[in-house]
């Protein structure tokens, strides 16, 4: 029905009954059998009134109708079996790949090649060694000159314009 499980049917039941109660369940199914009444023959009246049946019969579409029914209600033949797995063809299947494109026997892009950086850490392996001119030697730096005071009158230890 309308694709829920037994079970959850049965959930949706009992969680009505105790949301409603069970004085007003009856009540409440009668009127929802009512309103389900009403739909299918608003459907029934709106289907005879457009003729959309004759129109579908005319163009052969009524048995197609008729076996989607059947299926939306659980009824009718099985599902056809699925077709045999086929792989996909391969669209460069016909190629021939020639590997020393990818992998030359030597030089940078070769396979196994270190890069630069990390050929130092490599075992067995030497890196390049810079050779640059040493730099000259820095110049002494100048002794540091002394604080200048302030004031010309202040003596060491005292405090200028304070008195004793």
């Amino acid at each position: 029905m309308f694709g829920f499980s037994f079970s959850e049917v049965v959930l949706i039941g009992v969680v009505t009954l105790v949301a409603v109660g069970p004085q007003r369940l009856p009540g409440l199914l009668k009127n929802l059998a009512t309103w389900i009444r009403k739909l299918r023959k608003m459907t029934t009246d709106v289907r005879q009134q457009t003729g959309i049946d004759e129109l579908l019969r005319q163009e052969g579409l009524h048995g197609g109708l008729n076996e989607l029914r059947t299926i939306m209600r659980g009824g009718g033949a099985p599902a056809p079996a699925p077709a045999p797995y086929r792989p996909p063809e391969d669209p460069y299947g016909h190629i021939e790949i020639d590997i020393s494109r990818e992998y030359p026997p030597e030089g940078p892009d070769a396979k196994g090649a270190i890069p630069d950086d990390l050929a130092a850490d490599a075992p067995g392996v030497t890196a390049p060694v810079a050779t640059t001119a040493p730099l000259p030697p820095a110049a002494p730096a100048a002794p540091p000159a002394p604080p200048a005071s302030t004031t010309p009158d202040a003596t060491p230890g005292t405090t200028p314009g304070a008195t004793p």
